[in-house]
This record gives C-alpha cells, structure tokens and sequence, in this order.
C-alpha cells in the first residue's frame, strides 16, 4: 500500500498475472490486441521449464514470480491490469493490482468480483470495447486512483481476524 510510483499514461502498457491457460482468457486476451502496436501486455506467470508459444511483437513473457519486490515493481511498471478470466473465485492477483493503485479492466464473464471496489472496469471481448475502455481509464487515470483509495482491501491481520470470528462461530 506504500510508495506508490507516479505512471507514464502515454502507452497503453497492460499487465495480467497468472497462468497461462485457456480458462483464464489470455489468449482471448492476446487475440483481442494481436498487431496492435499501441498497446503493449506484460504477462507473468510463464512455468520455468515449459515457455508458452506466444509471438507477438507487443508481448513479453515473464516467469512465475515469487518475490514480492519484484512483482511490486511489474504493477508499478504498468498502468492498467488486465484480468481476462472466463471464471474466477476470489482473485488475489485483482487485489494486488488494486492495492498498487492500477486499474482493473475484466470481461463480462466475472463481473460479480467487482463487489463494492473502485477503480474496476468491464468490457464486451471484442477490440472496439476494450479499447474505448482502456482510453476511458486512461482519460480519467488520475480520478480513477483517488477513487480507488476508498477500497477497503484484505490485509493479513484481517483476513485472519475474518478465519478466527469464522471458526468462532461454528461452535
């Protein structure tokens, strides 16, 4: 929640972290801004031994990171996350990317994990969509991350709190 960096708005440089499967809508993701030079995704989340076969000019593949300092700087090094899932539960990478000050865009699809957070946005999964998403967000960035500063987002002490009034409540 600390030592927020100031972001360059004038690339559309998107972010997803996770694997790297079809469940997850990656590469919907990747066909959405095939040869689009305008937009540049950094995906983290490759397997060290098996490199997904992804070539495209305005792609670049990082490994599944584990160090927090690291994978604070690829949020901080990107200004809008991209989370493209056709499912999801409680996605921890969404908290992360909102916990950095980084808009969120996700599909139809997941809309429920919006809840009550700011500063997430859905699109249709088709180009035209996202990209008047994207400018959307990237006209409005800095009103967008002073909204975001209302979200109320899990720490460890209360997550464990949430655990012992669960467990408290099952007797």
């Amino acid at each position: 929640f600390n030592n927020f960096k100031e972001i360059d708005l004038k690339d559309f440089k998107l972010l997803y972290v996770g694997r790297i499967k079809v469940e997850k809508g990656i590469f919907s993701l990747l066909k959405l801004i095939k040869d689009k030079d305008n937009i540049s995704l950094t995906i983290v989340g490759a397997e060290k031994n098996s490199p997904p076969n992804i070539n495209q000019s305005n792609v670049r593949i990082e490994e599944i990171e584990n160090d927090k300092t690291r994978l604070i700087n690829f949020y901080d090094n990107h200004n809008i996350f991209v989370l493209p899932s056709f499912t999801e539960g409680h996605p921890m990478s969404l908290l992360e990317a909102l916990a950095r000050k980084r808009p969120v865009v996700i599909f139809e699809e997941i809309k429920h994990v919006i809840g009550e957070k700011k500063g997430i946005f859905v699109s249709k999964r088709n180009y035209e969509n996202f990209l008047a998403t994207v400018k959307y967000i990237k006209e409005n960035y800095l009103k967008i991350q002073e909204g975001m500063k209302q979200n109320q987002l899990p720490t460890n002490k209360s997550f464990i709190e949430e655990m012992e009034s669960l467990i408290a409540n099952l007797n």
